[in-house]
């Protein structure tokens, strides 16, 4: 009996799959070393999820004072290297989906054409955050 309930519990996990984990990571801090602690954070929860063959889907949002980061000339500052080091190690290792603010970018002077290959963009980051929220992400704010 014991083999069987087994046998149904595992039957029943890959008929109904493990519910995907929801993350929306929102960057508007200005101060590098905290942005590049929190990348860090970011990609030991997805290697995390990943070890457990848990399913997540994973939005970092950026506007505000985080802005500069989305490109790829930040700096000759190795925490800068370090930031977009990790956001290409987040995007390609970990599908962590990297949206810009085009408000921001505006502010900052940032054209489209001048994000890296793993960036996109989105209108507004707010509204996006919204959206996210709105679909089951939960909120995780790096200001």
């Amino acid at each position: 009996m014991k083999k069987i309930f087994i046998g149904l519990g595992i039957t029943a996990s890959f008929l109904f799959g493990a519910e995907t984990i929801k993350a929306v990571f929102d960057c508007a801090a200005k101060d590098p070393r905290f942005i590049a602690s929190r990348m860090f954070l970011i990609e030991e929860s997805a290697k995390e999820l990943k070890a457990k063959n848990i399913p997540y889907t994973f939005v970092l949002t950026i506007h505000s004072g985080c802005t500069p980061i989305i490109t790829e000339e930040i700096g000759d500052d190795e925490v800068k290297k370090g930031i977009s080091q990790r956001l290409k190690i987040l995007h390609h290792q970990y599908g962590v989906k990297i949206q810009a603010c085009e408000i921001a970018m505006e502010r900052f002077g940032i054209e489209k054409s001048d994000l890296p290959e793993y960036v996109g963009s989105v209108h507004n980051s707010i509204t996006r955050v919204i959206e996210l929220q709105n679909s089951g992400y939960a909120f995780i704010p790096y200001h």
